[in-house]
């Protein structure tokens, strides 16, 4: 697993530092050398807060990060390669404690400054790996259930059981999928009845959330998708958990589909007319966090990793298809929008 993680963290499209507790560089990634012009080589060894610019109360974070033994982020912080002409760029600082040091990442706001497409390359290798890391559990997993059968007379036991097996069948098979994540189009693509995905959905999350309120309104008229039916049902399972989540025990979350006019997305500019919108009445999401939300290792959550709505944003994309976000205190709206059979035929 390490050597699959090395690549990743080199190829991060932002500067990432290791460094010393006396905040001299150690390491430097690919982006932070190309940033700050000058070869890990010659960073080494240098005390961080001598190579980039930043305001005084910064440079204190990553001893605050080593004494709170956790992560320090400093939002919209300006910052410049020393002795750089211009103004600074706004960028998000995080320190962290590692095993060796202290890590600094630098998270700049607004177009990136590397051509690597975020949630390309990353989230592609942390599809192969997390695959990798879902297929020994599974076999076992499916044997207790099996067992479990026999001790279970209650019809709605038994339905359970029968949706933990249905459950182990689908995430074998996603593990498959999500080796192949980085392909432009989906894997096992056939039509796709959107409503049947999205009650299946329902049922998985309500039977881990029992007192949150479902209320779905679909458009029977709508056509069937043409796309994966297990990546679309993992990208529609991430955004109902987060919606239940958010809502919280006694919150209420609506599921509907409609039909959506207009929309181009995709390489080949498809129309998106069918529209799939989970909406949850929790306390919304703060402005500043609405436009990086579906970046990968961005999360609002305290133990969150920050890979549910990157990979919304993959599978999405897969199909030729786009993902939006509107939220304003108690009201948060995900929106899937996916192109018709005939559509994606084209």
């Amino acid at each position: 697993m390490t050597e699959m993680l090395i690549p990743l963290v080199d190829d991060w499209p932002f500067p990432l530092f290791n460094l010393t507790n006396s905040d001299d560089v150690v390491w430097a990634n690919q982006a932070a050398q190309e940033w700050l012009g000058k070869s890990l080589l010659k960073l080494k060894d240098q005390n961080v807060w001598t190579i980039f610019e930043t305001d005084p109360d910064t440079r204190s974070i990553a001893l605050k990060a080593r004494d709170k033994s956790g992560a320090i982020t400093s939002r919209h912080i300006s910052v410049k390669a020393f002795g750089a002409k211009g103004d600074g760029r706004l960028a998000h600082l995080t320190a962290y404690p590692t095993a060796v040091g202290t890590g600094l990442s630098i998270w700049f706001i607004g177009p990136e400054p590397r051509a690597t497409k975020i949630g390309g390359q990353v989230v592609s290798g942390m599809g192969r790996m997390i695959a990798h890391e879902l297929k020994n559990p599974l076999a076992g997993i499916k044997g207790a259930a099996q067992l479990l059968r026999d001790d279970v007379e209650s019809t709605e036991g038994l339905a359970l059981i029968e949706l933990i097996g249905s459950e182990i069948d689908r995430i074998r098979r996603l593990a498959d999928r999500m080796e192949k994540l980085g392909d432009d189009d989906p894997t096992g693509a056939e039509r796709v009845n959107i409503h049947e995905i999205l009650r299946q959905a329902r049922r998985v999350i309500q039977s881990a959330n029992p007192k949150v309120i479902f209320d779905e309104r679909y458009d029977p008229s709508l056509p069937h998708v043409y796309g994966d039916p297990d990546t679309l049902m993992q990208a529609l399972l991430n955004l109902i958990k987060n919606a239940a989540e958010s809502a919280g025990q006694s919150g209420e979350i609506r599921l509907e589909t409609s039909f959506r006019a207009g929309v181009r997305g995709g390489k080949s500019a498809r129309l998106l007319p069918v529209q799939i919108r989970i909406i949850d009445n929790g306390p919304g999401i703060a402005k500043d966090m609405l436009a990086q939300i579906f970046q990968p290792f961005v999360t609002t959550k305290p133990e969150g990793q920050g890979l549910g709505l990157a990979l919304v944003s993959k599978v999405a994309a897969a199909h030729e298809g786009l993902v939006e976000v509107q939220s304003v205190p108690g009201r948060t709206v995900f929106s899937l929008l996916l192109p018709a059979p005939n559509e994606a035929s084209q």
